[in-house]
């Protein structure tokens, strides 16, 4: 049968053969024909033309194979793909070396006989479970892969969570459940219990969650405690809110310990009304103060320059600390302040009470000196009037009326004796009468024209000076005294006198 076929195949060929030569001989005769007939055919322009499409055709056949070799590179590469996917590719690399012209195995007829069907059937069972068993080798190495990303993912979870959020840091009583927390992602990372983790994964927003709340709790609670110094810091804490203050501290601290940051908003409240009554208690320490401050009288007469200043220094300085509401400096200052001026206060009254003892002990050293001179005057003027009254009685035989006479001046004279100034009540005195005297007999003459009237001193010495004088009568006290008693001459010789003092 086959002999035949190809006899069959030869005739055919020979037949096709002696066609082709009968056209070829045809389109021969027809060209010359038409060369002769069309001289200006331009035969290299068609031949260009066809060159090109070769060109262009060879240039698309490149681009395929370049195309099917990457293809076939990138199959080789995929281990993973299953059966019927290679299959599929199978089919289309036959249809590829098809359209390249390239020979391909399955192209081969394969005689259909029974035992080569039943042992093609084996090779196909035995490459399909090659398959399947790659595929599943695949898989579970896929499978493993993917088991061991999973771990090793949640392992950094957890100890990124560790380090960079709980480490370092005390939660308080909520410190236990991240600790336990953390505790069940160890025990699952080491025993690869997947299945754990993914519950525990499943969990994880819920502890975030938790860890922000008390996070930042725990941050508010810190930054209150860390606030209340600061907070009354401005206010000057007296005994009786020092108890209140420390029990406040107290409570925090133990609050900060257990974390319990819900207690922040309470606290608040506790400090807003300390504030509130160490303000109101404040300001009215500097109000006394301030009024201890202004009762202190100082004679300006002895306040430096240097001492004004540093007081209006005081007084600049309070009002400020009280705008900016630093009550605690205000009080502070006030104190140095009143301290200051007490001790000023006390300088200048030691002062003025050491020049007034110099200025009596000189008064009364020169007292002293002027009494001792006027009493020499008086002796010498006594002595003197002695002496005329001697002179006077050794005239025994004058008349009656000339002894009157004398005898009354001699009364006179010792009457004007007990006076500086005899005439200063009925007369007006002038400058001579006065100038020559010290200024101890000034004052003694002054003070006569208040003794006539029956004045009384505070002055011992002085009020002794006039009890010894036999005209002097004391009847009116210092305090009851009135110069409307004076009469014209007493005024003006007053005055005189004290001109020359």
């Amino acid at each position: 049968m086959s002999n035949t076929e190809d006899r069959n195949d030869e005739t055919i060929n020979l037949d096709l053969d002696e066609h082709t030569s009968a056209e070829d001989a045809d389109m021969d005769v027809n060209t010359e024909a038409n060369a002769n007939a069309d001289d200006d055919f331009d035969y290299l322009k068609e031949i260009e033309e066809i060159e090109a499409q070769e060109k262009e055709l060879e240039e698309q056949r490149q681009k395929k194979k370049e195309e099917l070799e990457r293809r076939r590179e990138e199959r080789e590469k995929d281990e993973k793909k299953s059966a019927a996917q290679r299959k599929r590719e199978m089919k289309e690399r036959k249809k590829e070396a098809e359209w390249l012209g390239e020979p391909f195995e399955d192209d081969v007829e394969i005689v259909p006989t029974a035992k080569k069907k039943k042992s093609k059937k084996g090779l196909i069972a035995i490459v399909i479970i090659v398959l399947i068993a790659l595929a599943g080798g695949a898989a579970f190495a896929y499978k493993m892969q993917a088991d061991k990303k999973e771990l090793a993912d949640f392992s950094q979870k957890v100890a990124a969570f560790q380090s960079e959020k709980l480490d370092g840091r005390d939660f308080g009583s909520h410190q236990s459940y991240f600790t336990d927390f953390m505790k069940e992602c160890q025990d699952a990372i080491d025993a690869g219990d997947l299945k754990k983790m993914e519950e525990l994964d499943k969990k994880w927003s819920e502890v975030e969650n938790t860890y922000t709340t008390v996070s930042n709790g725990k941050t508010s609670l810190d930054a209150f405690a860390s606030g209340i110094d600061q907070a009354l810091s401005t206010y000057s804490i007296t005994d009786d809110y020092k108890a209140t203050y420390e029990t406040l501290k107290k409570d925090v601290e133990a609050a900060q310990k257990d974390c319990d940051y819900e207690k922040v908003s309470d606290f608040q409240k506790q400090l807003d009304a300390l504030a509130t009554n160490l303000k109101s208690d404040n300001l009215k320490v500097i109000q006394n103060l301030k009024n201890d401050i202004s009762s202190v009288s100082l004679d300006k007469d002895y306040v430096s320059a240097d001492d004004q200043k540093k007081l209006d220094a005081y007084s600049t300085e309070v009002e400020k600390y009280i705008k900016e509401e630093n009550y605690a400096q205000a009080v502070t200052t006030l104190n140095s302040w009143k301290t200051d001026v007490t001790a000023l206060k006390k300088t200048i009254d030691d002062k003025k009470a050491a020049e007034q003892a110099k200025a009596e002990s000189e008064a009364e050293s020169k007292r002293a000196a002027e009494s001792k001179a006027a009493e020499s005057k008086a002796a010498e003027s006594k002595a003197a009037e002695s002496k005329k009254n001697q002179t006077t009685e050794t005239k025994k035989d004058s008349s009656k009326k000339d002894s009157s006479k004398n005898n009354s001046s001699s009364s006179n004279s010792s009457a004007s004796s007990d006076y500086v100034l005899p005439g200063s009540s009925s007369q007006y005195l002038s400058a001579s009468d006065v100038k020559n005297l010290s200024s101890y007999q000034l004052m003694i003459a002054r003070n006569e024209i208040y003794a006539r009237h029956g004045r009384k001193f505070n002055d011992s010495e002085l009020q002794a000076y006039f009890n010894g004088k036999s005209w002097y009568k004391g009847t009116v006290n210092p305090e009851d005294f009135s110069t409307s008693v004076f009469n014209d001459y007493e005024i003006k010789n007053i005055q005189l006198i004290q001109s020359y003092e």
